[in-house]
């Protein structure tokens, strides 16, 4: 199948733009031709390019059809059937607040996939997606990438707060405290903290214990790391266990499940003491059972195939019902948002701005570390030693150059 897949941008490492890449690897190692298409690209596209996968930020640059769109995003979904007439297409809900998780309701988008039961929630009872069409297809861990970890020590040593969301403030100060409580180090690693991991897989497996959220927590879980299942914004969970595990993973680990508990030192104090190496140990085992990538693609691949398949035998879409469609969206599109509306987009602005200052904190810590730097620098240039230490400085470089 040619199957052009579609997302806002491929730059900020999102578990959404993370879910298109290795749909987009997957995909492609099984002998399926692949588009990803996103106005805005960053680094992220070399290792799709470097696959033999075509990256474009103009839909005009693909002179041949798809056989079939998958939508990540909401507007490129729908300009992607706007420039491929007939084209059948699946939508994909990733967010059950953002706008650009909205589906896009038209006839040719043949199934809605949820990736856990809050999204569905969403396309069934904001948007009126009947439940026949819509499907849960979860996340997948990439395996391969994702390695086992040596088995875990009897007590924690070492933990990570592991989000692009998380923050300098009062959450991970309790989390720092907590661990400090219990003689564990504690990192943290994100975006937001100007430390993210373009590789998390090679840095997870130094960690006994992880407070991580969605992606970030189903990456950890199949390392063979304890997981506590936490979002400094949202709240937290818990400890992730044998008990809780199928549950918990039908939410994705996300704000739904993590609204029940608000972040005290009480509550997380509970969630260290369930630490148990054997019980992270039988978790991961399960993570890896069920959560692979490869059943992702699966599930992607054979809903994307009989899509195309019966789109063979069945009746075109109506042109004026396609237009009412296209008209529809347009009107919702350019009409002025409503109180709700500005207050959703005035929470994610001011959240925004929360991670912002976090990375400002950060900046202006690396800034004064400099200043004290350049000031030591100085105060040795300006000493005797230094200058009477010149020649021999001099000797020591025609040396190296020599050799």
């Amino acid at each position: 199948m040619k199957i052009l897949l579609a997302m806002c941008y491929m730059v900020t490492r999102t578990g959404a733009e993370f879910f298109v890449r290795d749909l987009a690897l997957g995909l492609n190692r099984r002998g399926h031709t692949i588009v990803v298409y996103a106005p805005v690209m960053g680094d992220m596209v070399e290792e799709l390019r470097a696959a033999s996968i075509a990256c474009i930020t103009d839909l005009d640059a693909m002179a041949v059809a798809p056989d079939i769109i998958i939508g990540n995003t909401q507007i490129e979904t729908v300009q992607c059937l706007a420039r491929f007439p007939g084209v059948p297409a699946v939508s994909i809900c990733h967010d059950r607040v953002a706008q650009h998780g909205q589906p896009p309701i038209f006839s040719r988008v043949r199934a809605h996939v949820a990736v856990d039961d809050n999204c569905a929630e969403r396309l069934l009872l904001e948007f009126g997606i009947a439940p026949e069409r819509v499907v849960l297809i979860q996340n997948g861990v990439d395996l391969d990438r994702f390695a086992p970890r040596r088995p875990l020590p009897q007590t924690p040593r070492r933990a990570l707060v592991f989000s692009n969301y998380a923050t300098p403030g009062p959450a991970i100060d309790l989390v720092r405290e907590a661990c400090a409580e219990q003689g564990i180090e504690l990192d943290v690693v994100g975006s937001g903290t100007g430390t993210q991991s373009t590789a998390p897989e090679g840095i997870l497996a130094a960690y006994d214990l992880v407070f991580a959220k969605a992606r970030c927590a189903t990456e950890a879980l199949a390392v063979g790391c304890a997981v506590v299942a936490l979002d400094q914004s949202a709240g937290m969970a818990g400890m992730v266990t044998t008990a809780n595990v199928a549950d918990w993973r039908r939410l994705n680990f996300g704000n739904k499940l993590l609204v029940r508990q608000p972040i005290t030192l009480d509550a997380l104090r509970r969630a260290i003491g369930d630490y148990s190496p054997d019980e992270a140990g039988r978790v991961s085992d399960y993570a890896r059972r069920h959560f692979s990538l490869d059943a992702t693609v699966d599930a992607l691949e054979d809903l994307a195939a009989s899509i195309v398949e019966k789109e063979r035998h069945a009746d075109a879409v109506d042109p004026e019902t396609e237009s009412r469609e296209f008209a529809r969206f347009v009107f919702e599109f350019l009409r002025p948002p409503g109180p709700a509306q500005v207050a959703i987009q005035v929470g994610m602005l001011e959240q925004r701005l929360q991670d912002l200052a976090g990375v400002q904190q950060d900046l202006d810590g690396v800034r004064r570390e400099l200043a004290a730097v350049r000031r030591e620098l100085d105060t040795v240039h300006a000493s005797a030693s230094w200058t009477v230490t010149a020649p021999l400085r001099w000797l020591s470089r025609a040396v190296r150059r020599l050799f």
